[in-house]
C-alpha cells in the first residue's frame, strides 16, 4: 500500500511540474509578442477622440449631479419648513409653495438632461433591434439630430428668447420678489446640455469611439 502511495504521489507530482512547464512557455510566448491584450478599465479613457469627449462628459456629469444634489436638499428643507409653519406655528410662509415649484421645475429639467447623458432615458428599440448594424447605426444618428434640433430650437432658442422677454416685462413673483425670468433659466440651460450631449453622441456613432458610461467598461469599436 505504501509503494502504491507513493507512485500516485510521484505521478501527481511529474503532471504538476508538466503543467507549471507549459503555462511558463506559453507566458513567453505571450511576451515575445508584447503580451497579451488587456481590455481598458472604466475609468480610463479611451484612444483617439474617446479621451477628450469622456473627460467632458464626466465633467457635464459630474455639474449636473452636484447641482441636482444641491437643489433637492433646499427642496426637501423647503416642504419641511413649510409643513412645520402650517401645523406647528400655525401660518404657513408664502414663499415656501413658490419656491418648491420653481425648485421642481429646474430639477425636472437639469435632471432629464442628467438622465440623457447618462442615457437612462427609457427607448422602444424593438424594431431598430431587428436591423443590420448599419441601420442601426443610421437610426441612431437620426434620433440624435432630432433630439438636437429640438434641443436647439425649442430648449434653446425658444427659451432664450422667453427668458429675456420675460426679464423685459420685468415680472416679478408674487411671494419671493424675484424676477420670473430667473426661473425660466432652466429651460436654455437643460436645452445646452441636451444640445452639448448630443454632440458628443453624434461624435462617438461618426467616428466609432464610444467613450463610456457609468457601470459600462470603455471600449474601442
Amino acid at each position: 500500500m505504501g509503494a502504491e502511495e507513493r507512485g500516485a504521489r510521484l505521478l501527481i507530482e511529474e503532471e504538476t511540474s508538466a503543467l507549471q512547464d507549459a503555462m511558463s512557455s506559453a507566458r513567453a510566448q505571450e511576451a515575445g509578442r508584447g503580451g497579451p491584450a488587456r481590455p481598458a478599465s472604466a475609468g480610463a479613457p479611451t484612444r483617439g477622440v474617446a479621451g477628450p469627449l469622456h473627460r467632458l462628459h464626466a465633467g457635464l456629469i459630474r455639474m449636473l449631479e452636484v447641482v441636482l444634489i444641491a437643489a433637492f436638499v433646499v427642496l426637501t428643507l423647503d416642504t419641511l419648513w413649510g409643513v412645520f409653519s402650517r401645523y406647528v406655528i400655525g401660518t404657513q410662509s408664502r414663499w415656501t409653495e413658490e419656491l418648491a415649484v420653481y425648485l421642481l421645475v429646474w430639477i425636472s429639467l437639469l435632471g432629464a438632461g442628467l438622465a440623457y447623458g447618462e442615457k437612462a432615458h427609457l427607448g422602444v428599440d424593438y424594431f431598430v433591434g431587428k436591423m443590420d448594424p448599419g441601420a442601426q447605426r443610421v437610426a441612431a444618428i437620426a434620433v440624435e439630430l432630432l433630439v438636437a434640433s429640438f434641443a436647439g430650437f425649442a430648449l434653446l432658442y425658444g427659451g432664450s428668447t422667453l427668458v429675456a422677454k420675460t426679464l423685459e416685462a420685468k415680472q416679478v413673483s408674487p411671494a419671493l420678489g424675484l424676477q420670473v425670468g430667473y426661473a425660466y433659466l432652466a429651460v436654455p440651460i437643460s436645452g445646452l446640455f441636451f444640445l452639448l450631449f448630443c454632440i458628443e453622441n453624434l461624435v462617438e456613432l461618426l467616428t466609432g469611439k464610444a467613450s463610456p458610461r457609468r457601470g459600462a467598461p470603455a471600449v474601442d469599436a
